[in-house]
């Protein structure tokens, strides 16, 4: 322990800054595993049950069970079915209760995705300038003294090396979490449409049944 933090103080003050980055990444990506998994967003069993209903014309159960969950998937079929029972049956109008909920909440699920990738930019910036003081100092201590003081010298390698290292050790795995989750919230996007698309479907071809008679 006594190690690692007299490694910390050799790379100067730009580790400060660093270190928040690191422990902003690190609670950033628990908290998006936590809150992208699918069963907070897309819960499979609880859309098939609602489905399940709107094919026994049990809209009253489906809807319920569209609010009870609170999964995103079930907020926009909830929406989409509030739409329907009030009379608004074009598929226009039920495109544009999905659009409401998708625009409010897909972009929150983005927030802290963003957020890793701009720690995984910034972070190695950070060393870099870490890198550039370390150096100046070295050179500084050259002008000034020659080599005559190594321990100087060292300090501003140590402090240049240490900097670079601590921003790369933790840009690479915020940039490997940002593109993950960057990934997996393509893949519950174009899922939710699926979603969407087929209840709109359901929905219309009842429709059609209806205005046959």
């Amino acid at each position: 322990m006594d190690y690692i933090v007299s490694i910390f103080q050799k790379g100067g003050p730009l580790m400060y800054p660093l270190l928040l980055l690191g422990v902003l990444s690190i609670a950033f990506i628990i908290e998006r595993f936590y809150s992208l998994s699918y069963r907070r967003i897309i819960p499979i069993k609880e859309i098939e049950a609602i489905f399940l209903y709107l094919k026994e014309g049990r809209f009253t159960e489906a809807i319920t069970t569209a609010k009870v969950n609170q999964s995103l998937a079930t907020k926009i079929i909830a929406n989409i079915l509030e739409f329907y029972m009030n009379d608004r049956k074009k598929r226009e109008d039920l495109e544009l209760a999905a659009e409401e909920v998708a625009r409010v909440e897909i972009p929150k699920l983005e927030n802290y995705v963003n957020l890793l990738g701009a720690i995984a930019a910034i972070s190695p910036l950070l060393g870099f300038l870490g890198t550039v003081t370390g150096m100046i100092q070295v050179f500084e201590a050259l002008s000034l003294e020659g080599l005559s003081n190594p321990s100087v010298l060292s300090s501003g390698i140590s402090q240049a090396l240490i900097t670079t290292a601590f921003g790369l050790t933790i840009a690479i795995p915020s940039l490997a979490a940002y593109w993950y989750f960057r990934s997996k919230l393509s893949s519950m996007v174009a899922q939710l449409e699926n979603i969407t698309n087929e209840l709109i479907y359901l929905l219309s071809k009842g429709i059609e049944k209806q205005s046959s008679y």
